[in-house]
């Protein structure tokens, strides 16, 4: 059977796409630039869109002042029978090296709000998940970017309408759909660097967006330049979640904690289905050959095992972001020009850069299995990486991980974090971003 077969279909995308922008990334060394004091213009009244898109107003944090930030609905354009009402909160880069560049941030597995991601790690603002408190944040990404918090599915987060997206690519085309609206109120911003950040499952909605603005670019005043997962489905759960977890329980048992008897049953399956060989024999630089075709032991463990960060505070374990209670308040939503008050719904039951990330204390996507997932893919000629990934990842002098670059694609590894990433470890996944964005010259 073909190997593309067994590969998911985002990945390829997310890979193919290398090959339609520069194999090579050309980056801009790191300069200091002066302070930034250009201020973006509250929205024309002239534009359709403008009534809807205000200055948002001094929320709860008035003691922590921040930049003036753009927040409402956009209608994003559809099908003449359905609506979308796109929500977006839009903060300008904090000087003048981030602002010729624009991040789209999704959101979080299936179908989640991206306020989850701008108040827990890669905004300005971030809210202690076990005590509510809101404080700033030093690794903020609009030290390098503009930041666009977008909930891109209808009726998740604060958007709205009766548009049904069946497919990916019918959410990737709102994504596509949405900027094109947002330069309607903001034209000053064309001609910008866009970059699509996701987390977990939106990495497959981020990569299908980036093949569509590729497809369409005649169309979109912004120049795609890269893209960054983290914690991402990047290929079938069979290679980045069956196949690595037997080893990946047994390398963390101390946390597990599965009795001797337990540990050796999920061993004794793994290699009874083929797992454990098919791991020694294809997690391999480089790869020996095209990947064959491959035909709950999770009971007795704590019961307050957080599996998205297996290290983590059993009280942080709020995989459902639950206690992130913050946007539903009436308050935060008038200051986000939002009219009335409305349930905060946060989970609905060729570029140059690509950037896969994957936590080493994430269990629902174990390393083994994502790298299991690059190795099994071709790409620029090649399948998989042709070196091991064993590069040191240094941020502030210390080692904060591993990685591996090669063929216009980069693999980092992050020690000591979960799945929240840029809530566990914001100093090391802003210097991944910045990477990303080309403020930082190598990883």
């Amino acid at each position: 059977m073909n190997n593309s077969t067994h590969i998911r279909l985002p990945l390829f995308f997310l890979l193919f796409n290398i090959l339609l922008g520069a194999l090579q990334a050309t980056t801009r060394l790191h300069q200091e630039i002066a302070q930034h004091s250009k201020k973006l213009p509250v929205p024309s009244p002239s534009s359709p869109f403008g009534a809807k898109v205000l200055g948002v107003a001094a929320l709860a944090w008035s003691k922590l002042p921040i930049q003036q930030s753009y927040a409402g609905r956009l209608n994003v354009p559809t099908n003449s029978k359905q609506t979308a009402e796109l929500f977006f909160w839009m903060i300008p880069a904090d000087d003048a090296r981030g602002s010729k560049e624009i991040t789209v941030w999704l959101n979080v597995d299936d179908a989640c709000s991206s306020l989850v991601g701008a108040f827990q790690g890669t905004g300005p603002i971030t809210m202690d998940p076990s005590t509510g408190v809101l404080k700033r944040n030093p690794y903020s990404w609009t030290r390098s970017s503009t930041m666009i918090y977008l909930d891109s599915i209808v009726n998740v987060g604060f958007s709205r309408g009766n548009a049904t997206p069946k497919r990916s690519e019918d959410i990737a085309q709102l994504v596509f759909n949405f900027l094109t609206s947002f330069l309607k109120v903001f034209p000053e911003l064309e001609a910008s660097n866009l970059y699509l950040a996701a987390l977990g499952y939106a990495g497959v909605y981020a990569s299908y967006a980036a093949h569509i603005i590729y497809a369409q670019q005649s169309q979109l005043a912004l120049k795609l330049q890269g893209i960054i997962v983290l914690d991402a489905v990047v290929a079938l759960a069979i290679y980045q979640q069956h196949v690595p977890i037997a080893k990946y329980v047994t390398e963390n048992n101390d946390v597990f904690k599965f009795d001797p008897a337990k540990l050796k049953k999920l061993q004794a399956n793994a290699m009874q289905c083929g797992y454990t060989e098919f791991l020694n024999k294809n997690l391999r630089y480089p790869p020996l050959a095209p990947f064959q075709n491959l035909t709950k032991m999770f009971k007795g463990s704590p019961p307050d095992l957080n599996l998205w960060n297996i290290r983590g505070k059993p009280e942080l374990a709020d995989f459902q972001y639950q206690k992130l209670v913050y946007p539903g308040r009436p308050d935060v939503q008038k200051a986000f020009n939002l009219e009335g008050s409305q349930k905060w719904l946060l989970v609905q039951q060729a570029r140059k850069r690509t950037v896969i990330v994957n936590s080493q204390w994430d269990a629902t996507v174990a390393p083994e299995g994502t790298k299991l997932g690059i190795q099994g893919m071709n790409w620029s000629g090649k399948q998989g990486f042709q070196k091991p990934i064993n590069r040191s990842f240094m941020v502030a002098g210390k080692q904060a991980g591993k990685y591996q670059s090669e063929r216009g694609l980069t693999y980092v590894e992050v020690a000591n974090a979960g799945s929240m990433m840029p809530r566990d470890d914001g100093q090391a996944t802003l210097a991944i971003f910045e990477y990303l964005v080309g403020h930082r010259p190598a990883l």
